[in-house]
């Protein structure tokens, strides 16, 4: 089975912008590719990881139909760096959504820092 290689990040990081995939409600000015199945659907609910958690039961209720759908991102955007607006990843939703699928369908979905996990831009070996 292909490994895929998916990060989260925020839309002004330095992240290379071919590979940013827009998982946000709203989006200013974005005209990349979009992942309308992981938006929020209420991003202002008080107990937004909650709200958020429950849309994404309700979305993916099998492994195998997120697995399909991550699978359909990946087609679309090689490596994709799933992204929205807010810049501490612990106050956003793209954390929810990485623990939802490392606990479904067992895949590490690390915030991007500028490091591949290849080494191919590290300085270390």
């Amino acid at each position: 089975e292909a490994r895929m290689s998916i990060e989260t990040s925020f839309f002004s990081s330095k992240a290379p912008k071919e590979r940013k995939v827009c998982i946000a409600k709203r989006h200013r000015g974005w005209n990349g590719p979009r992942a309308e199945r992981f938006a929020p659907s209420d991003p202002k609910a008080v107990d937004w990881k909650a709200a958020y958690r429950k849309d994404l039961e309700s979305r993916f209720p099998t492994p195998s139909s997120l697995r399909l759908y991550l699978q359909e991102i990946e087609k679309r955007t090689p490596d994709p760096i799933l992204c929205c607006f807010e810049l501490n990843p612990e106050e956003c939703h793209r954390r929810v959504l990485a623990a939802f699928i490392k606990e479904n369908i067992n895949l590490d979905v690390p915030e991007w820092n500028g490091r591949r996990h290849d080494g191919q831009f590290s300085l270390l070996p």
